[in-house]
């Protein structure tokens, strides 16, 4: 008993801390491609004008 309560407090913490650094890593991809739009935006109007 006292090894399955351990296994899952573990695995509860681990699977926390993997989803809260699974978000934090999509959210970097999508303000990543976000920043990268934009400079490709200011590229593009420099060269028209």
């Amino acid at each position: 008993m006292e090894f399955s309560t351990l296994f899952d407090s573990f695995t509860s913490t681990w699977g926390d801390e993997i989803l809260v650094w699974g978000v934090a890593a999509v959210a970097g991809c999508i303000c990543l491609i976000a920043l990268v739009n934009v400079l490709d935006m200011f590229l593009d109007n420099g060269e028209a004008g």
